[in-house]
């Protein structure tokens, strides 16, 4: 049975109740109607219960921590991980900012959960920073058991997100090859309908300067049926041109499709003429199928070359993030629950990695703590 992801650590997502001393009546009425909206599930009023509660004691991390209850209930993640945060930053109790470093797990994984479906990227992200706040919650509370379960479950995650990104660029490298071979065909059938046209012309002329002969008449039969065949060369790749499963270049790749269909129609028309024995409509025909046939080469060159600068920018940045992803591994070393290393030993060489790229973003947090740490003045 596929395990679910805890929400809360001990009921850490459950709302903080603390004492009033030396606050007044005002401050205890905020911070009790927003614990009475949260427990009636009315989350906007709580949030706003809380909002008033911390113009009074903006440094609460208790408040901050409640009111990112609230949002996370709410389903605002963004906003509940900015309160988590806060109350991490504003705590000086280990276990409690363990717990909003647990939170802020759950959050950043709901916010990836639910980028899922249109960037695996930005999800394996947010799995990652997740990973990141549960090893946190652990490294300043390592009995906090229900962060090492949730690691561990968000790894299994991450290693089925890095193998879904595998499969889409093993299919995106089908389709390319796909597409090349499409352009190849395309482009034989171009020199060939060229080729075509210099033959009519030529008979064209010989038409009008001989008039008609058995010869001649031999020829543009000959002709004529070297155009039903490239004919039914144009219609064959009109069915079978690849269609990209991805919105970019859509519009492009319908486009290339018709080209083809109405080169086939005015091959088709070529064709009749040559029956006829009507070089010259036939000419015309022949004219506009290469320009619909280029057309329809342009529509795919262009296709390619943005799927060409889209894969350029994504090594570009596969480069830099495997450039950041070489910081030093001691801090797995030292989170790590048994469950937590179990989970890491069934990952992949690259989820490991990706794994390790929030090591830089802790390093930055850390510095951003000792740079702007307020600690409260008063207790709860």
């Amino acid at each position: 049975m596929r395990k679910k992801i805890i929400c809360s650590a001990v009921a850490s997502l459950v709302i903080f109740t603390f004492p009033f001393h030396g606050y007044g009546k005002t401050l205890a009425g905020l911070v009790k109607e927003g614990n009475s909206a949260y427990n009636a599930e009315e989350y906007d009023k709580a949030v706003t219960a809380y909002d008033e509660a911390l113009k009074e004691s903006p440094d609460s991390p208790y408040a901050f921590f409640n009111k990112g209850a609230a949002l996370y209930k709410k389903g605002d993640y963004a906003g509940a991980a900015e309160a988590f945060e806060k109350a991490a930053l504003n705590s000086r109790d280990r276990q409690f900012e363990a717990k909003s470093r647990f939170n802020l797990g759950n959050t950043a994984y709901k916010e990836a959960e639910a980028r899922k479906e249109n960037d695996l990227q930005k999800a394996l992200e947010g799995c990652s920073k997740s990973v990141s706040h549960y090893r946190e919650a652990l490294r300043l509370d390592p009995g906090l058991k229900e962060a090492a379960e949730n690691m561990e479950m968000v790894r299994v995650v991450m290693k089925n997100i890095l193998e879904e990104i595998q499969r889409q660029k093993e299919a995106g490298q089908k389709d390319r090859e796909k597409k090349e071979q499409a352009e190849e065909k395309l482009k034989e059938i171009i020199r060939e309908q060229e080729n075509a046209l210099e033959k009519n012309m030529k008979l064209e002329k010989e038409q009008a300067g001989k008039g008609g002969s058995s010869d001649l008449d031999k020829k543009i039969g000959e002709l004529a049926d070297e155009q039903k065949a490239i004919r039914d060369k144009t219609e064959a790749l009109s069915k079978e041109w690849p269609k990209d499963e991805g919105q970019n270049n859509a519009s492009d790749e319908v486009s290339a499709s018709k080209h083809l269909e109405n080169a086939a129609k005015e091959q088709d028309a070529a064709y009749g003429n040559l029956g006829q024995k009507n070089t010259k409509e036939a000419a015309k025909n022949q004219e506009e199928a290469i320009k619909e046939l280029n057309e329809a080469l342009d529509s795919q060159e262009k296709g390619s070359n943005n799927d060409g600068a889209g894969q350029d920018k994504k090594d570009q940045q596969d480069k830099q993030q495997g450039q950041q992803e070489q910081s030093s591994s001691d801090e797995d070393k030292k989170a790590g629950s048994d469950q937590a290393q179990a989970a890491r030993a069934n990952l992949s060489d690259d989820a490991q990695d990706i794994l390790n790229d929030e090591k830089e973003n802790r390093s930055q947090r850390k510095a951003i703590m000792l740079r702007g740490y307020k600690g409260v003045d008063k207790d709860w």
